[in-house]
């Protein structure tokens, strides 16, 4: 039996696709109903739809059974629903309901900007919010088939119009954060060029002593000054990735300048470059969370990571890894101190980074890399103590209110001129009328005051304030409820204070006292001076705590 071959169309019998050669439609059925060249005839020309706001639109030659997604389209073609039935006209009935519907959609579309825009009992409403890019994709799956080409096309212009909108932003938002790490990689490579130098730096590199250069915010633009280049470095670091600490602000930084650390933290760079290359060799800023006592022990002898000779602490075996742990943003290494206001700011080389996808507990440094990182990349895990540069100290309060300039002329000398009159600050804040302002407040006095501890005592509780009476029994341990002392339970309860204030004759004798010990012991690590309590009182209000913390 004999087959005869299928008989073909002629391509100039085939009615012209409106979309010509620039047709996107991949099936093969439509390229056999439809002829593609660009030569458009006049009997294959599309019907045309008159709208109410006098706009012509081609009628798509699908119509209503239209498959196409893409928004231009439909902004571009008229999609009927009576092209299959092109006999049956519509009444002037249906017509009256469609223009009713299409105004009820505009005028509600009105009320709902408006309402999204008022407050209800110091509430925003839930309405649609026309700036919000989700409410046109629910717009769309709900009533876009039922839709006017007008509310279409409408539509369509909104949903652009904000797109154009989250472009510009987002654009805005890249370029300040590009100048802002631009800024900070300048700042940091004339520092670590050694372009600029504090005074007398230049001799301190020379030789083995630690120095810290006490730097503070100034209004005056110092331009060029080492010391405003090196505050505005730390600072910026601090507030460029700060997040859930938004009244956290900067009150000092303290540059540390340690010969031995930085040589031997160069050398480790230039060894870094010949086996990675440069690009490996660049430093990367990032803070690190520690108790108060270990800051100046890392300032000068350097950090002592997990398994080298001298390191006897460590906050867990390591989540991602056995080494030192750091994070480029400070609100994740505060969550690492207590009772503390201070985060260390190191230089570290990270060289190539291992990036944990788990947790690898105690895990040594993975083969073939310089350090790991954790899963979120907020985590920086550093296992050589020579790839570490503590470099700044940054004093930073919380809800610090409005920003104020620090008063860099209250030395050390003018306080203790101030505390050696400090009889006469307490007679006078015994006189003053009594004012609750201690209210939640508790107190704990470490040394000697200007009067006995009963008098202090009645002089906190006349203006709100509570004392506590913590003993320091078993070899100067401050005991909690819960504890144990050789095999038998401690019965001495412990009343935490929020306020310590500690004579200077305590804080600043070489050898701390017992109860002064027993407080570190229990991870207190603030101590305040005694004119704080008097300065409250005669002014009639808890003055700034920092403004009193010993140094």
């Amino acid at each position: 039996m004999s087959t005869h071959p299928t008989k073909k169309v002629k391509l100039e019998d085939l009615p012209q696709c409106p979309y010509g050669s620039k047709c996107y439609r991949k099936n093969p059925a439509h390229f056999n109903e439809y002829s593609h060249s660009d030569c458009i005839s006049t009997s294959v020309t599309p019907k045309v739809v008159t709208t109410d706001t006098n706009k012509t639109l081609p009628v798509c030659p699908f119509g209503a059974t239209c498959y196409r997604k893409n928004l231009l389209h439909f902004a571009q073609y008229s999609h009927p629903f009576d092209l299959l039935n092109p006999d049956v006209d519509s009444s002037d009935e249906e017509e009256i309901k469609q223009t009713n519907k299409k105004n009820e959609i505009i005028n509600d579309d009105k009320k709902r900007k408006k309402e999204s825009e008022e407050e209800v009992d110091g509430d925003k409403t839930e309405e649609y919010d026309s700036n919000d890019e989700s409410v046109y994709d629910v717009k769309l799956e709900k009533t876009f088939s039922k839709m006017t080409d007008d509310e279409k096309r409408l539509m369509i212009e909104r949903a652009f119009e904000l797109k154009e909108k989250l472009q510009e932003k987002l654009k805005k938002t890249r370029e300040e954060t590009e100048k802002r790490k631009k800024e900070i990689e300048e700042l940091q490579h004339k520092i670590s060029e050694g372009v600029l130098l504090m005074e007398g730096e230049e001799e301190i590199l020379k030789g083995t002593k630690v120095k810290y250069f006490e730097l503070f915010p100034e209004r005056n633009c110092k331009q060029g000054s080492a010391a405003e280049l090196h505050f505005r470095l730390a600072e910026s670091q601090f507030y460029r990735l700060l997040s859930g600490y938004t009244t956290a602000k900067v009150t000092k930084v303290e540059y540390v300048c340690n010969p031995i650390l930085i040589n031997k933290f160069n050398q480790a760079r230039e060894e870094l470059k010949k086996k990675r290359g440069e690009e490996y060799s660049y430093p990367v800023l990032a803070f690190h969370g520690t108790a108060v006592t270990n800051i100046q022990p890392i300032c000068e002898n350097g950090f002592k990571v997990p398994g080298q000779e001298g390191f006897t602490h460590a906050t867990d075996t390591g989540y991602y890894g056995r080494g030192a742990y750091f994070s480029e943003y400070p609100g994740f290494s505060m969550g690492y101190i207590k009772g503390s206001t201070k985060l260390l700011l190191c230089q570290i080389l990270q060289g190539k980074v291992y990036h944990c996808t788990q947790l690898i507990l105690g895990s040594a440094l993975i083969d073939g890399y310089d350090s790991h990182c954790s899963p979120s990349k907020q985590e920086l895990i550093i296992f050589r103590s020579d790839h570490i540069l503590p470099q700044y100290i940054v004093h930073y309060k919380l809800d610090a209110g409005e920003f104020k300039y620090a008063a860099t002329g209250a030395t050390k000398e003018a306080i203790k001129k101030k505390l050696a009159k400090i009889g006469k600050l307490y007679k006078k804040a015994v006189a003053t009328k009594d004012k609750k302002i201690f209210t939640g407040y508790n107190f704990a006095f470490i040394g000697q005051m200007a009067d006995t501890p009963l008098a202090i005592e009645a002089l906190v509780k006349r203006f709100g304030g509570h004392v506590c009476k913590n003993t320091v029994p078993f070899g100067g341990t401050i005991m909690t409820t819960g504890l144990f002392v050789n095999g038998y339970a401690a019965t001495v309860p412990f009343d935490p204070p929020n306020i310590i204030i500690c004579s200077i004759a305590e804080y600043e004798a070489t050898t701390p006292s017992t109860e002064l010990q027993a407080y570190k012991n229990m991870n207190y690590y603030v101590f305040y001076r005694e004119d704080f309590l008097y300065d409250s009182i005669i002014e009639g209000t808890v003055k700034t705590l920092e403004d009193y913390v010993h140094d």
